[in-house]
């Protein structure tokens, strides 16, 4: 019967169209009529373009030596380019640490009309306290490493040797060989040290050993945060937060930051690697949890799709690196990667290079002009 019908209305309009053909070559109808008619019949048939709207308030968690300075720089880079309003840290890089983040630590020199933000991208120690700050919408970002890496790097970058006094294997056979003992080893700088992405993510450290509260901990980060990166998965990530913040993917274009050579990794064992993991136990059941997420992340995005993105931004990146970069080396702290710009670059180069410290410094100018006018035009109309 469907079929039927189908047939029947597919014949009128046969019929419909070539009478109005008819009446028009003999003058009976406008031959404009004829033109908007078809036309009218063309778009009714035609999909209706779908608006994208770029989302513009983010949350970044930076975890600790977990390429998240990279990511940074290009969520600054968006939101100085959108001119957007960041919170921002008084000194230095960090809004809390080792204390929680609260709101106490707003600075009003950087402030906002309302007092709320749309980007919040520097190191801090995570509370719920941040939705309090942050604008309606916000996604909430931060990023992962496998554990026994993680750990490795820290101990390098942060030149916990010279605090130790021993090299990390030394340190894992030592300081790691009594788990109790373990759990109260000092952090470095009072921030730095076993189970640091728990210990970024908010975590206290007399969870570290309690599964239950480990467990609690690990699914309120999961209600919290609407995307978690995996950093041996970087390009990917990059990719899919693109996706999630419906940014072209030309913003998601990098130089890494603050990262060093494979030459700079102490060679672990296999039992090493094993103490790591047991040690940093609140660490590694964070990864695997949100490890397997994002691979059903992927699984839902698409692989082969993922593949296509992945190698157009790696063709974004090199475009990049020809254009802007003379030279690389590894003459930044810890021997992390430096790079010379070429003369008389744009400023994409400008900032796509510069490092974190810099380019806060230079955000604190923008806000803090920004907000001396705000407070100027106050002043006027409350005399």
């Amino acid at each position: 019967m469907r079929l039927v019908k189908i047939k029947y209305c597919f014949a009128f309009i046969v019929i419909l169209l070539t009478l109005i053909t008819f009446l028009i070559s003999f003058n009976f109808i406008p031959t404009g009529f004829k033109h908007s008619f078809f036309r009218t019949i063309i778009e009714s048939k035609s999909p209706q373009p779908v608006t994208v709207t770029e989302k513009n308030h983010i949350f970044f968690l930076k975890t600790h030596k977990c390429a998240s300075s990279t990511v940074q720089n290009i969520l600054m880079r968006f939101g100085h380019m959108e001119n957007l309003d960041f919170l921002l840290p008084t000194i230095h890089n960090y809004i809390g640490n080792p204390i929680h983040f609260n709101t106490s630590m707003v600075s009003n020199k950087y402030s906002t009309v309302d007092g709320k933000f749309d980007m919040f991208v520097h190191h801090t120690r995570y509370s719920q306290e941040v939705k309090s700050v942050m604008r309606s919408g916000t996604i909430y970002v931060t990023i992962l490493r496998e554990p026994a890496a993680l750990f490795q790097s820290l101990y390098s970058f942060y030149h916990f040797d010279k605090k130790y006094k021993c090299n990390l294997t030394e340190f894992i056979t030592n300081r790691l060989s009594n788990k109790t003992s373990a759990n109260y080893i000092k952090r470095y700088n009072n921030k730095l040290g076993i189970n640091q992405m728990n210990w970024d993510l908010g975590m206290v450290t007399n969870d570290f050993e309690n599964i239950d509260m480990i467990n609690k901990h690990i699914n309120m980060i999961e209600r919290d945060f609407d995307f978690v990166m995996i950093f041996e998965y970087l390009d990917a990530s990059l990719v899919l937060l693109a996706h999630i913040m419906q940014w072209p993917l030309e913003k998601m274009a990098y130089l890494p930051l603050n990262s060093r050579k494979n030459t700079y990794k102490q060679i672990l064992s296999n039992d090493d690697v094993d103490r790591l993991l047991k040690v940093n136990m609140a660490d590694n059941m964070l990864y695997k949890r949100f490890l397997l997420k994002f691979k059903k992340m992927v699984s839902k995005y698409g692989i082969e799709k993922l593949k296509k993105e992945i190698k157009r931004l790696m063709a974004i990146n090199q475009e990049i690196l020809e254009m802007c970069v003379q030279s690389v080396a590894n003459k930044g702290y810890a021997g992390t990667i430096s790079y010379k710009l070429k003369a008389n670059t744009n400023a994409i180069c400008k900032y796509i290079a510069m490092n974190e410290l810099k380019y806060t410094s230079y955000l604190r100018e923008i806000q803090y002009e920004r907000q001396k006018k705000y407070n100027e035009l106050d002043k006027l109309m409350n005399n």
